[in-house]
């Protein structure tokens, strides 16, 4: 079996392979450094060959030339808005690192190509795990479809777009620092009630004393606000790729 392919085809397939190969490279799963290369590649191929026919071309479609960096840079800005809810959430779990004095240890991760805490993976893993249960990953392919008529081939540059990408990342951000304010905060009341009692107690070495209890507090006050940290992860996730999707950005 052959199948023919008209120019004006082939130029749609291209256009629509680009946008999907920069969604690929760029969104949470997907574009994990840990997956390989030529898989991404063979991903956003057999995306392409399911979307071009139903993607269409604009009425007014720019020369393939300066088309093709359009269309990639559309993929790869709606990867990039997508990957966002991984950020807020891990961002929840440096801001509660930090709390628990844990950043003085901060080393290395290869998983994350730059230095972590010790529970920074456990928040990863926990974004991820959220982000299969919810059944995201077939979101993704959703919103790729979406943006072929919310942003047809070859129309050139959304201007909404980057509007979208900007809010979206200032607003997940403050939603991931909102997920681990009540933590932060409990940890603050310990870090006060060390200082009260050290004032009260001058004998007391707060160095030794405050650290673990802090940490000791910490986890338990983490382990009780399980159920609202995934909480918190669903809500950034529906607003993340509410905003992909082309709805209104509020916080």
């Amino acid at each position: 079996m052959t199948v023919e392919l008209s120019g004006g085809q082939t130029a749609l397939l291209f256009l629509v392979m680009l946008r999907c190969t920069g969604l690929v490279f760029a969104a949470p799963l997907f574009g994990h450094h840990a997956i390989p290369t030529l898989l991404k590649f063979g991903l956003a191929a057999c995306l392409a060959i399911a979307l071009a026919t139903p993607a269409g071309a604009s009425a007014g479609t720019l020369p393939l030339l300066l088309a093709a960096p359009i269309e990639l840079v559309i993929g790869l800005s709606l990867g990039f808005i997508l990957s966002l809810c991984f950020e807020a959430v891990e961002l929840a779990g440096r801001v509660i690192s930090i709390q628990l004095g844990l950043s003085l240890g901060s080393v290395f991760s290869p998983t994350q190509e730059e230095a972590s805490t010790a529970i920074d993976p456990f928040f990863s893993v926990l974004a991820g795990l959220v982000f299969l249960a919810m059944g995201l990953h077939l979101a993704v392919v959703r919103v790729l479809a979406n943006s072929f008529v919310a942003y047809p081939v070859g129309a050139g540059w959304p201007v909404d777009l980057s509007q979208t990408g900007a809010q979206t990342v200032a607003l997940a951000m403050e939603l991931g620092v909102r997920v681990a304010m009540p933590i932060a905060l409990v940890l603050l009341l310990v870090e006060l009630s060390v200082a009260l009692l050290a004032r009260a107690i001058p004998q007391i070495n707060v160095f030794i004393l405050g650290l673990p209890l802090k940490m000791l507090v910490g986890f338990a006050v983490l382990a009780v606000a399980m159920p609202a940290l995934i909480s918190g992860a669903q809500a950034i996730y529906r607003f993340v790729f509410q905003a992909a999707s082309g709805g209104t950005v509020t916080g």
